[in-house]
């Protein structure tokens, strides 16, 4: 049996956050391939951290808006769009399969030649999975048997640094794992980076646009300011009066599990403060514009933890209080003040494209 394993693995920390997890995922991977980026850089140039996409009228199409790849409009447009910014080309497979499984654009054959490639050059795997260890993406450090099987490594479940319980990570390997595979990205060789001026220009021109978006990302996608619209207007007058309390898809629970996984979107508006701060010493020209985008993204990030504050919950009274609508609007309410925040951001970075001509 021949195993190779990348050295040197650091771990990767969910604590409830898909938004969260998607950029700890990429900071792994970049971390391993050698272009090692600090979280907060990744955030602005990832998107994430100025990321809002929801389903209008739909509670549980939404759920999974938060993930990375939702404002693509073409297979992997996202993915490869930082990839090129910061300087990496890459091979990416979307695998396609008939109504009985069978593939109709790769192999087995293909996709494992694929895996151990990556591996021997000591470039991890992102990929999609039906399901892998609770998460449908993470990333593929391994193999064994040639590629017959492949190594993961698990997400540790909490926030090791934090303090409190966390799940220490595990080191998963998966037999028959290309019958699950959905789509994988493979980093091939560095390339130049653009240039951080053009780079960040080109972000700032990105968030304004994806904000000001009207029309639907694949025609049922809203973004930006209408992504906020939709998400608040279904909070406040959705009737939850007849749903049962407890578990399943059309239920109080699972409803506020959905609406827990937009505030897990704008609660990632924080993780990029760092970075913004460091451009306003970098570039003086910019930092009255950064610093109202800063202190406006600070207090929209904090919608993200209003409700426990006012007393929700996922059991008991806390969850019979999402129910009421009387109590929704006070969250919804407080979500429009954030959505404020969220633009008055937005304009700031507006006024950089003006005195740059742009």
């Amino acid at each position: 049996m021949n195993r190779k394993i990348i050295p040197n693995i650091p771990d990767i920390s969910y604590y409830g956050n898909e938004t969260d997890y998607s950029v700890n995922l990429l900071a792994a991977t970049f971390g391993i391939a050698g272009t090692p980026m600090d979280r907060a850089e990744l955030a602005f140039y990832s998107g994430m951290a100025n990321h809002f996409c929801w389903i209008e009228n739909n509670w549980v199409g939404s759920r999974g808006c938060e993930c990375f790849g939702n404002n693509n409009e073409t297979p992997f447009e996202e993915e490869l769009r930082l990839l090129k910014t910061i300087g990496w080309s890459a091979k990416y497979v979307i695998v396609s399969r008939d109504n009985d499984g069978q593939f109709l654009n790769t192999d087995e054959e293909q996709i494992t030649r694929d895996f151990v490639e990556s591996i021997d050059k000591s470039y991890p795997v992102m990929c999609w999975f039906k399901c892998i260890h609770n998460h449908k993406h993470g990333i593929v450090i391994g193999y064994e048997d040639d590629g017959k099987k492949i190594i993961c490594k698990a997400a540790i479940e909490g926030n090791p640094s934090g303090g409190g319980d966390h799940k220490p990570a595990e080191i998963h390997v998966l037999e028959d794992w290309q019958k699950s595979i959905s789509q994988y990205i493979m980093l091939k060789e560095k390339l130049e980076p653009i240039p951080e001026r053009q780079r960040i220009l080109d972000q700032l021109k990105l968030i304004i646009a994806r904000t000001r978006k009207t029309d639907k990302i694949k025609g049922i996608i809203s973004s930006g300011k209408a992504a906020w619209e939709a998400y608040l207007h279904m909070l406040e007058h959705e009737d939850l009066t007849t749903l049962p309390l407890g578990d399943g898809k059309y239920s109080v629970n699972n409803y506020l599990g959905v609406y827990c996984d937009g505030l897990c979107q704008i609660w990632e508006r924080h993780a990029a403060l760092p970075y913004y701060r460091s451009l306003a010493e970098k570039y003086p020209e910019w930092r009255e514009e950064l610093e109202t985008a800063v202190a406006a993204l600070d207090e929209c990030s904090k919608y993200g933890g209003f409700l426990w504050s006012q007393g929700f919950a996922f059991e008991g009274e806390g969850l019979e209080k999402f129910r009421d609508p009387a109590a929704r609007k006070s969250l919804a309410d407080e979500g429009r003040r954030a959505m404020k925040k969220d633009i008055e951001a937005v304009e700031a970075f507006e006024k950089i494209l003006q005195k740059e001509g742009i």
